[in-house]
């Protein structure tokens, strides 16, 4: 693109022992299973001097060649199930070695509102942005939902905007092996021929590099939006400018970006109508905990809990309270009070039948709730005291 600084020479950067040592160690920090050739972080970890000398060496003489991606599937809220790739560590740490050395150089682009895989950037960031949009008058948003969009993103298009800031052939090979990479799944080669595989650590920035045009676009024609990946809203005062913005994000989605909007997903919907977006369910002034959530919730409660399993109360409760914690550090920040005085007194319960169950001596429900704080158990409610 016309008056973006390019830049020619970036693979030395990337092979360079302390950015592929840095790498590895986010890789590893970051855990996760291994991938097609079944070595897992602590199979490397045991070899990370060689292993990382044969990455430098490899990248240094030209002679890398990546491995297909593992699919697995995690089921999603609507009872579907989401395909990722995961590559395998050695992959993960070359992939991640070459996010930071381009990341930074396309970050000076990025739109300010566009808060997904940013550093320093979150979903509540983009929650907040929302609150302070409807405050500021735009009743009216475009809900908007791109169908398939990390299997759909098309690699000429993709690689175009990449080479807008990344000239060097040598990186630009590198992203493009991986994209060409293909996908393993019950002992068959599937080639990837478009899609940026979920699970990949160079996908996310390379899903926001595309997505950039759209949000910029959108912006340009008077349409300010907040995105997070694939999530977006797009915000307008009028349902005749929303109606619109509908038809403008079409034309780039669609038209520009050759990507598809969902049809019955992206709607255009006022505030009291309600939409849901990053996990809550926006209505009226209201940010609400949606059931699902809630459901999903005690799911894990409920198996951390069970009764016949080899911890005990203490292993237990350390367990619990991660779940707890992660849940409610999260939707804490919505008006999730009663909500979650109902989820501590059915997680209370199950703790109760969980210690009983070790046949605990302690019965009575007053002290055993006191009991329990005493033991260290988190509940929901108090994470909203600490509320930023």
């Amino acid at each position: 693109m016309k008056g973006k600084r390019q830049y020619y020479s970036l693979i030395d950067k990337v092979y360079r022992w302390d950015n592929i040592s840095t790498s590895w160690q986010v890789v590893r920090r970051n855990k996760g299973s291994g991938g097609v050739d079944g070595i897992s972080i602590e199979q490397f970890r045991k070899q990370e001097l060689t292993k990382l000398g044969e990455i430098e060496r490899l990248l240094q003489e030209n002679r890398y060649k990546p491995d297909p991606v593992r699919r697995v599937y995690i089921e999603k809220d609507n009872g579907k199930w989401r395909p990722l790739g995961i590559p395998t560590i050695r992959d993960r740490v070359i992939q991640q070695a070459v996010r930071q050395v381009i990341e930074p150089l396309f970050e000076q682009d990025f739109y300010r509102h566009s808060y997904g895989f940013r550093r320093s950037r979150s979903a509540h960031q983009a929650l907040a942005t929302v609150e302070r949009a409807r405050k500021a008058g735009y009743e009216y948003v475009v809900d908007l939902d791109i169908q398939s969009y990390f299997d759909e993103i098309p690699h000429d298009k993709l690689m175009e905007k990449v080479r807008e800031r990344v000239t060097d052939g040598r990186v630009l090979g590198l992203i493009q092996m991986w994209l060409k990479s293909g996908v393993m799944e019950d002992d068959q080669f599937y080639e990837t021929e478009v899609g940026s595989p979920q699970g990949g650590v160079i996908s996310p920035l390379l899903a926001n590099i595309y997505l950039n045009h759209f949000d910029w676009g959108m912006l340009e024609k008077g349409f300010p939006v907040v995105r997070y990946a694939d999530d977006a809203i797009v915000f307008c005062q009028t349902r005749k400018q929303a109606e619109k913005a509908y038809q403008v994000a079409k034309d780039i989605l669609e038209g520009e970006l050759q990507l598809r909007m969902h049809p019955e997903k992206t709607k255009v919907v006022h505030f009291d109508e309600g939409f849901q977006f990053l996990g809550f369910n926006f209505w009226k002034s209201y940010m609400v905990l949606p059931e699902k959530k809630m459901k999903k919730f005690q799911d894990k409660i409920r198996f951390i809990t069970r009764r016949q399993q080899k911890r005990n109360v203490e292993q237990m409760i350390i367990r619990l309270n991660e779940i707890v914690r992660g849940f409610g550090n999260y939707y804490r920040i919505g008006n999730v009070k009663k909500k979650f005085q109902r989820l501590d007194e059915w997680t209370r319960m199950r703790v109760r039948a969980f210690m009983r169950k070790r046949k605990s001596t302690v019965s009575n429900h007053w002290i055993l709730n006191k009991h329990l704080e005493k033991a260290g158990m988190v509940f929901l409610t108090h994470l909203l005291t600490t509320r930023s």
